[in-house]
């Protein structure tokens, strides 16, 4: 299995104070996903006094409307060691994990492992970019993300499997 990894957060950065992590599985070269190997947390924004919140993404969420009530809901929340621990649960059991810029999501999220010394659950080798594989193709047409992070695993699984199946592409290293 294949993991979707994307976030919400309120920076840019290696220490963003994270909003929302999801992760969906996936088998790459299928269709869809797999219904009951997903990860979804509301992070709580009080769990991370050390983390940054930059003031032009705050101005950017302003101009979100659809995606502010996920995001920034207040019910539901968890502290952030917690929604790492059940990621990790997640991640341990996956083979390659695919982020949409693997400089945002997994940077942030090695950066809040280190910070609790929590064990980063998956190996350097094992990060894929889907913005990389979907630039391969430019005849592809991106739905609009919606910044609901599970929302957008699914999206990008979609659109990491289209691009696979444009490219006949039948086996992944």
């Amino acid at each position: 299995m294949d993991l979707m990894i994307d976030m919400e957060g309120l920076a840019t950065g290696p220490e963003t104070c994270i909003l929302t992590i999801a992760a969906q599985g996936f088998d790459p070269l299928g269709d869809g996903y797999y219904p009951d190997k997903f990860y979804y947390a509301r992070v709580d924004l009080e769990s991370q006094p050390n983390r940054k919140i930059e003031q032009g993404t705050i101005e950017w969420w302003a101009t979100q409307k659809e995606a502010q009530a996920e995001a920034f809901a207040e019910e539901g929340r968890i502290p952030l060691d917690e929604a790492l621990d059940g990621l990790g649960k997640l991640i341990w059991h996956s083979k390659r994990i695919w982020a949409q810029g693997p400089t945002y999501d997994m940077t942030i999220l090695e950066h809040a492992y280190k910070s609790y010394n929590k064990p980063i659950p998956w190996q350097y080798y094992s990060v894929r970019d889907s913005r990389t594989v979907f630039g391969l193709w430019p005849g592809l047409e991106k739905p609009p993300t919606s910044h609901h992070a599970l929302e957008d695993c699914r999206r990008q699984i979609g659109l990491l499997q289209d691009t696979l199946k444009y490219f006949k592409i039948k086996e992944l290293a």
